[in-house]
């Protein structure tokens, strides 16, 4: 895999009066990718925007749109979510009934132009998603519940990155491996030494003083 940390400063928490400014100015400054965290208030209590403001950004803001679908019913937005702009969309595991939905999901995405990933919370393992895996694009694991920015790293999350690394070694898969939640200079270390390649920086990277030099310190991190 390309040992090329990317970092993925994520939308929440920041007002969406200001996503647009604050996208800019972290990809202006060396952010890989935008980490759009869509949320509607049934899958996760917290509700942030929808297509309407995913498609206004991709409009104004030139780069990778990482849409991360924290909603109910996935499926029925996937089309909505590739016209709207994005360029990877992941999906929950939790949020699919069953084998059958996951890849019916995963093609989808795929027919749509877009790159494939699948998420899992804290409380699910990776071996529910094993079967998966040769066929997704990127593996986002949450390190946090999902749906509130701002809370502490699990540490629990560290043996599913570790996990997840050695499966994609052993069958030679090419899914990035992607961490959101709680990440910031002190938890990013043993993530990206256990494999980890895609970094979601959420509460950190919006109350830096200096985001330029916290993206920067985060791609120098040694794996």
């Amino acid at each position: 895999m390309d040992k090329h940390i990317l970092v993925a400063p994520s939308t929440d928490p920041c007002p969406i009066g200001d996503l647009v400014e604050y996208s800019r100015e972290l990809l202006r400054v060396g952010a890989d990718w935008i980490h759009c965290d869509i949320m509607d208030g049934n899958f996760v209590e917290k509700k942030t925007f929808d297509e309407i403001v995913l498609s206004l950004l991709d409009k104004r803001v030139n780069g990778v749109m990482d849409v991360h679908l924290m909603i109910a019913n996935p499926i029925e937005k996937l089309q909505t979510y590739a016209r709207a702009g994005a360029t990877n969309i992941t999906v929950h595991y939790e949020a699919l009934n069953g084998t059958i939905s996951v890849i019916n999901a995963i093609n989808e995405i795929h027919s749509l132009g877009c790159k494939a990933g699948i998420s899992i919370k804290p409380n699910t393992p990776v071996r529910a998603i094993e079967n998966f895996l040769p066929f997704v694009d990127l593996v986002l694991v949450m390190s946090v519940e999902p749906g509130k920015s701002g809370q502490q790293f699990m540490q629990s999350s560290l043996s599913k990155i570790a996990e997840l690394a050695g499966l994609r070694e052993q069958n030679s898969y090419n899914y990035l491996i992607e961490v959101d939640g709680g990440i910031n200079l002190q938890t990013a270390p043993p993530v990206v030494s256990l494999g980890a390649d895609v970094l979601v920086v959420g509460s950190a990277m919006y109350n830096s003083q200096n985001r330029s030099e916290l993206i920067d310190s985060l791609k120098k991190i040694n794996r």
